[in-house]
């Protein structure tokens, strides 16, 4: 008789072990903050599109190289854009005739890019300039 007894009690703190182990785990599970960001696969297309075609109709690259030689620095022709989403747009520039790039030409080339962004109502850009060498 006290075999009984001891088994049921034991089979009955089992159960509510187990149970406060299931219940503990979707406690932390669903209570946890989620740090993960989403992962996009394919980038927005549209936005690319839109992002170019509005890039094009405001000659943009145009008023970022003019903007930049009147500031006294000697961009190419051209410029490259990495676009993935409006958060993340990094235009890169290549300057020729400059030995080394300071903190000062980085802040006031990032502040031109920027200026002529919000007037022609685009997102802000992460600027990565180039050095080259004209020898």
């Amino acid at each position: 008789m006290k075999w009984r007894e001891y088994m049921r009690g034991f089979i009955k703190s089992l159960f509510i072990l187990f149970s406060l182990i299931v219940i503990t785990a979707a406690l932390i599970k669903y209570n946890q903050p989620s740090f993960e960001r989403p992962i996009q696969k394919n980038p927005d297309m549209n936005y690319a599109d839109e992002i170019g075609e509005k890039l094009q109709s405001t000659g943009f690259t145009q008023k970022i190289i003019v903007a930049l030689r009147a500031a006294g620095y000697y961009p190419d022709s051209t410029l490259g854009y990495l676009i993935e989403s409006p958060n993340n747009q990094v235009i890169t520039i290549s300057l020729h005739n400059l030995e080394k790039l300071d903190k000062s030409t980085e802040s006031e080339i990032q502040n031109i890019v920027n200026s002529i962004a919000e007037t022609n109502d685009l997102q802000l850009f992460i600027v990565n300039i180039r050095l080259i060498d004209r020898h």
